[in-house]
């Protein structure tokens, strides 16, 4: 078992900026040495989609409009080149994915698995949280 710290991050808003903001911070986490789970719930799932990263159909403001317009690395791009850098896992919110209808094959590869809330707390257990 590792002692390097935990930062555990529920990533539950669709919205660029939030997504971007809890993807950076998880992967400079990671790059640093911590431990970073992911734990992606309610309509942030949806941006986790392939269909949706296909069709670019994100749902932006202001700062989100100039990371598309300036083809800025995003959310699921820092997330996936932060797994090649360090401990960082990605689970989607098996709830939200029942309910939806959904599969792992319709997700981006970077997510790992798909678990409960039980699941996550107990992977979580010991680390920092935050919701984003």
């Amino acid at each position: 078992m590792s002692n390097a710290p935990k930062l555990s991050i529920v990533l539950m808003s669709p919205d660029m900026e939030k997504l971007h903001a809890g993807a950076l911070m998880g992967s400079v986490a990671a790059a640093s040495g911590m431990e970073v789970n992911f734990f992606v719930t309610m309509e942030a799932l949806r941006m986790f989609l392939k269909e949706t990263v296909e069709k670019q159909d994100f749902k932006v403001s202001g700062v989100g409009e100039k990371l598309l317009e300036k083809k800025v690395d995003l959310f699921y791009k820092m997330l996936e080149d932060a797994k090649d850098l360090g401990n960082l896992k990605v689970y989607a919110c098996s709830l939200v994915v029942d309910v939806m209808g959904w599969e792992k094959e319709d997700m981006l590869d970077l997510i790992d698995d798909i678990i409960g809330v039980t699941a996550f707390f107990g992977i979580a257990e010991g680390s920092q949280i935050m919701v984003i």
